[in-house]
């Protein structure tokens, strides 16, 4: 376990090295690799030295990295090894097992020049660029300055009560904003640990070893431990299953009661004692205080369901240009399927056309070398999301849907895709679901099943299709006739960054995937087309 005492040793010691290579104050140095506490004290150390990190995320294409090491114009690098080097064409590169861990066994050397230049770092001198492509394309680097990190950190503290007793899992990676600020800098901020993991692959077993008591992660987390959970309730007996049905059921009306009366309580203790104490141990450890998520849509589905068990999810939502959140829901102010309430020192406002504008401590410099894009994003102080939402008339933001993924329908109707691909998503056989339609006489839809989980269930492909089918027919009763999915396609795999599918931080980039199965598209609009 790393101190305090001794992260400041390392990161000194990392910058005594970044300045014996000769990187000056303000030079930019790429820091590309998994997650790890080298990664941290490395990030720390460049910014020491007075540099500019530049995280890459380690499975990022050649291409892309070329591209993010052009634009930063970073001439040092620091890597984990020898094949995330390969990916970064600068001057000089230091490996983490190497020089970077020699650095570190020799100890700090330039304690004189390196408290000079922290000196002269002022809050408003750029702290690091994350490159952020969005759904479509090249990377644009956001600026971000120290100030932006600092303040928006201090503003999310005053509203979550984490203090110097927490602990948290930090699974997301430091090259994106999510998990670098909210588990490690707010970290800082309220003197908490931070247990590292070595990846999703393994946070059920670390759950129970850290036993954290709070965790920051995607929405896609928490549909994993749902399905999981469901389908060993779908093994059980049929007793099994009604005792669990019952005490979900006790749950959902436990919280959403706010004072429940005395039955209610007594039903509770019982449902507790019988069903949701031991889930709540077996998904979180059984010390967690809540979950935030962030960066994708989370369903009321799952949301209602975790609330239920006794380990409460709160939302938000924030941006890469606006140093990661800017409202969350909090244990005291909570509302399903809303991202909350501004946090403090935040503005936010609905412009004419529904999209969310941001005001903001954490709102960023600009992008790097792009004043094109940055007049398009900044304007007046305010960041253009790209998000449409809408205030509730208690003040909480609800996100309805993205503004470039609205599409027009041949017919001239309006189609939000998000909010269909989250009802086809409360399916739990499938991982990811796609709505298509633009310029198109009706919608449809590209469905990827979970085919892994289906083959435990039993069921086959047809098995699977009737499934979908059946969510698909639900949901058309409740959309307009314009809106309602025609067809739809199963692929055999979901989306890969390796072919440009997926975005940096994994959204979905709707053209390339058009594209890739324009064929698939094609064949449910062809004429008298009976595929469904």
């Amino acid at each position: 376990m790393e101190s305090w005492n001794d992260m400041r040793r390392d990161l000194l010691s990392v910058a005594s090295g970044l300045v014996d290579l000769g990187v000056k104050p303000g030079d930019c140095v790429v820091l590309i690799g998994e997650n790890s506490l080298p990664w941290l004290y490395c990030d720390f150390g460049i910014q020491a030295a007075g540099g500019i990190t530049v995280p890459i995320y380690p499975n990022s294409p050649s291409e892309i990295a070329a591209k993010i090491v052009e634009n930063s114009g970073a001439m040092f690098a620091i890597a984990s090894d020898q094949k995330t080097a390969a990916k970064v064409n600068v001057k000089t590169i230091a490996l983490m097992g190497d020089q970077v861990a020699r650095w570190v066994q020799r100890g700090p050397t330039q304690t004189a020049e390196i408290a000079g230049r922290l000196a002269g770092i002022q809050p408003d001198d750029l702290c690091t660029i994350v490159y952020t492509s969005g759904t479509t394309g090249d990377p644009k680097g956001v600026e971000l300055a120290h100030r932006n990190l600092v303040d928006i950190s201090e503003a999310a503290v005053k509203v979550h009560p984490i203090t110097d007793q927490d602990h948290s899992l930090s699974w997301l990676p430091y090259s994106h904003v999510f998990g670098r600020i909210n588990e490690i800098f707010i970290g800082i901020v309220y003197g908490g640990q931070a247990w590292i993991s070595r990846g999703p692959d393994h946070l059920a077993q670390e759950l129970q070893q850290v036993k954290p008591t709070v965790m920051c992660s995607a929405p896609r987390v928490y549909e994993k431990m749902y399905a999981a959970v469901m389908a060993r309730v779908r093994e059980s007996s049929p007793m099994r299953r009604a005792i669990f049905g019952w005490a979900i059921g006790v749950g959902k009306r436990h919280f959403h009661a706010g004072r429940p009366g005395p039955l209610l309580t007594a039903q509770h203790r019982l449902a507790d004692r019988l069903v949701l104490e031991s889930l709540r141990t077996r998904l979180s450890g059984g010390r967690l205080r809540f979950f935030i998520s962030g960066g994708a849509a989370l369903s009321r589905e799952i949301e209602e369901f975790f609330w239920a068990i006794g380990v409460p999810i709160l939302n938000g939502w924030g941006m890469t240009e606006t140093s990661s959140g800017v409202c969350s829901n909090t244990l005291l102010e909570h509302k399903f399927l809303t991202v909350g309430k501004p946090f403090p020192g935040v503005e936010i406002k609905i412009a004419d056309d529904g999209e969310i504008l941001i005001k903001g401590p954490g709102n960023m410099l600009g992008y790097h070398k792009n004043p094109a894009a940055t007049a398009e994003m900044l304007k007046d102080g305010w960041i253009y999301s790209g998000d449409i939402g809408e205030f509730d008339s208690d003040g909480y933001l609800k996100i309805t849907d993205r503004k470039k993924s609205l599409f027009k329908t041949a017919g001239g109707k309006y189609v939000a895709p998000v909010a269909l691909e989250q009802a086809l998503m409360s399916n739990p056989v499938l991982v990811r679901a796609i709505v298509v339609g633009d310029s198109r006489p009706y919608v449809t839809a590209l469905v990827v099943p979970d085919w892994d989980d289906a083959k435990k269930q039993g069921l086959d492909e047809a098995a699977v299709r009737a499934s979908i089918q059946k969510t698909i027919d639900e949901l058309n009763t409740h959309l307009g006739r314009w809106e309602t999915i025609k067809y739809f396609t199963m692929l055999p795999h979901d989306f890969t960054e390796d072919r440009g599918e997926l975005s940096l931080k994994l959204d979905v980039k709707r053209k390339v995937v058009a594209e890739h199965y324009r064929d698939a598209i094609d064949a449910m609009y062809a004429e008298k087309s009976k595929d469904s």
